[in-house]
């Protein structure tokens, strides 16, 4: 990737938890990057995660004095993690000849809405950036978190580096962004549960923010929703692997010449965070599911699937939808407030846990049908029960108790072997970015209840910043 944009290239290092885990693995890190310093690549921005299961420490510590605690003070908890690995990543270079600058984002300028715990970035100032490049030292930058307009503190929501390291490239208009992790890239299934699973070297945005967002756990699903709106590439790689190892490359989408010959499947995908609610004795009133889903969206949750059934010879109606497990307190408060209302008191609520989603992912699927009638066929042969069902033009999902997802199932057996690596011919091309496009956020979102549409960046001579 290197060699195709020259030692010029404008390059974003995302580095997570795993590969920061340890004193050793900070100290492979910056010899890595300090090799490539001397090798010419100056123009190099690192942003980096906690190490390996702090944060999970900070998220447990947080619970054990408050489990109830204040959002704010969750942010400023969690977010400590990041300060900590960017210091010891500077010190490393600074032992390797290389000098570092440390930036937290409110030193950066990562703005963010206000919105803890599950903040979006709303712009980045990166004249720090390029004032470091200009007297040769190296950014080092906290991901996961940003600062709102009011000065507190904000986190990204969890895995939200991925997306700090992606809106970072996009504001600097860098050649790529490069997403160093634990494994060779983005597989085709989990090969865990998936024992012929293998990498997909070149990707499609849209197939990607699918498999991002229906459980594939390489990548933060809003870090390939700015990749897909910026047309930034995206180059996940394995932390421990020489650079010229194997890898997979998320770029622009393939043409339909190319949909006519991808895979049928590219990926599959697995979610066990899923939470089914399910509410029964709807009076038949407009405006009552508005309502519903308009008051979890206040609460900022997600809905993903939705189920709605009306029937003529009832004067009620029933709706069933699912959530991310974390959300689901929330979402029984939500509607417990709601059933104390005159308009919905004879409504009933059932809550479930428990359940996962499986889902099939591939732009072949565009060109051909029958698809979802296999995936049915491979869970009923199985003995699996599918207790919702989603499709779109390159998805098919199906919700399932967790624990009859335990056992390794094949690739092959769904597909009869026509879930391939998913390559696509296109190259990179040269080392020029497209400026952003006018193509709205909303159109590579996930499908679910609540869409974000944004605006472009604004970009000035010397430095750039980004509404994302």
């Amino acid at each position: 990737m290197y060699a195709r944009f020259g030692k010029q290239a404008v390059v974003v290092q995302k580095y997570g938890g795993t590969s920061v885990g340890s004193v050793e693995r900070i100290a492979s890190v910056a010899e890595r990057i300090a090799k490539q310093y001397r090798d010419g690549y100056t123009n190099l921005a690192i942003v980096v995660s906690a190490m390996s299961g702090e944060t999970n420490r900070l998220v447990d510590l947080v619970k054990q004095v408050n489990p109830r605690a204040n959002e704010k003070f969750y942010d400023l908890a969690v977010a400590a993690g990041e300060q900590v690995s960017i210091a010891l990543l500077a010190a490393a270079l600074e032992r390797n000849g290389v000098q570092a600058r440390c930036f937290l984002a409110f030193q950066l300028g990562i703005f963010t809405d206000p919105l803890h715990a599950k903040a979006r970035i709303q712009s980045i100032d990166t004249r720090d950036i390029f004032n470091c490049w200009n007297v040769g030292i190296l950014p080092v930058i906290a991901g996961f978190q940003g600062i709102s307009e009011e000065g507190e503190l904000t986190t990204l929501g969890r895995g939200g580096s991925d997306t700090s390291a992606v809106a970072i490239a996009a504001a600097l208009k860098a050649d790529f962004c490069e997403i160093n992790t634990d494994v060779n890239g983005v597989y085709s299934a989990d090969p865990r549960l998936i024992p012929d699973a293998r990498l997909i070297r070149e990707l499609d945005y849209e197939v990607a923010l699918e498999m991002a967002a229906l459980g594939s756990k390489v990548l933060h699903s809003r870090c390939v929703e700015l990749g897909a709106k910026y047309k930034m590439p995206i180059v996940v790689r394995n932390s421990f692997n020489p650079n010229d190892s194997e890898r997979t490359i998320i770029m622009n989408s393939i043409n339909s010449t190319e949909i006519l010959e991808a895979p049928l499947v590219s990926g599959i995908t697995l979610d066990k965070n899923i939470a089914k609610l399910s509410i029964t004795r709807l009076p038949k009133v407009s405006g009552l599911i508005t309502e519903i889903f308009g008051a979890i969206a206040e609460r900022n949750i997600n809905v993903d699937i939705i189920v709605h059934n009306l029937l003529a010879d009832e004067d009620s109606m029933r709706v069933g939808f699912t959530i991310a497990r974390e959300d689901l307190p929330a979402t029984e408060e939500v509607l417990r407030s709601l059933n104390r209302k005159p308009p919905f008191r004879e409504m009933s609520i059932f809550a479930e846990d428990g359940f996962a989603k499986v889902s099939a992912v591939g732009v072949g699927m565009k060109s051909q049908s029958g698809v979802a009638g296999r995936i049915f066929a491979a869970l009923s042969q199985k003995e699996v029960d599918i207790h919702m069902i989603s499709t779109s033009e390159i998805k098919v999902s199906c919700v399932v108790r967790s624990e009859v997802m335990r056992k390794p199932l094949g690739a092959r057996r769904w597909f009869g072997g026509n879930c391939a690596a998913g390559s696509s011919k296109k190259s990179l091309g040269g080392a020029t970015v497209p400026s952003p496009p006018q193509t709205p956020l909303s159109l590579f979102a996930p499908s679910g209840l609540r869409v974000t549409t944004t605006d472009q960046g604004v970009t000035t001579a010397n430095h750039s910043i980004l509404s994302v």
